[in-house]
């Protein structure tokens, strides 16, 4: 149970967080930011290419936070318009990846499909905060157990998720 509420306590301070710092003005200011570091370094033409490296570096490493990783399935039920932010972590004996989000549909039925999908693909309902809106189930798998998390908060104006999904290491 400690490990439930630390692991939802993670999870909604990983909503706020993306959501705080999910909007577009954000992303504008830090390309601006970059734009200015080019800008400034065009005296010499090779801190020029150094700097339009950098940026492409940048831009891989925005589009790599988006797509789910091989190790994550890819039928997961985001909704449509849901821009992704994955982050992933090696804790103990597991890869978790911890997949935040935003969108503009009712939560319960995000909830709910989030709930028939795991129960649909072989997860057991460990703990459940109809509440908060959030579950934590487990399958066990050959390599070992495989855990699948989601909580869900209404902030008024923005609507956030977060799922949590940890895969045995080999």
């Amino acid at each position: 149970m400690k490990k439930f509420i630390t692991v939802l306590c993670l999870s909604f301070a990983l909503s706020i967080f993306l959501a705080a710092c999910g909007s577009d003005e954000g992303k504008s200011n830090s390309e601006a930011d970059t734009q200015e570091d080019v800008n400034a370094s065009n005296t010499d033409e090779t801190d020029k290419d150094k700097a339009e490296n950098e940026q492409d570096d940048d831009a891989a490493q925005e589009e790599d936070e988006s797509a789910l990783p091989e190790e994550v399935p890819s039928d997961l039920p985001f909704p449509s318009e849901a821009n992704l932010q994955v982050q992933s972590y090696d804790t103990a004996g597991h890869k978790q990846y911890v997949v935040g989000f935003s969108f503009s549909e009712e939560i319960n039925g995000v909830y709910n499909t989030f709930k028939d999908y795991a129960e649909s693909n072989g997860y057991d309902i460990i703990t459940e905060d109809n509440e908060n809106n959030g579950f934590e189930s487990m399958k066990e798998t050959d390599a070992g157990p495989t855990t699948f998390g989601v909580n869900f908060s209404d902030m008024g104006s923005v609507k956030t998720g977060t799922v949590s999904f940890a895969i045995p290491l080999e």
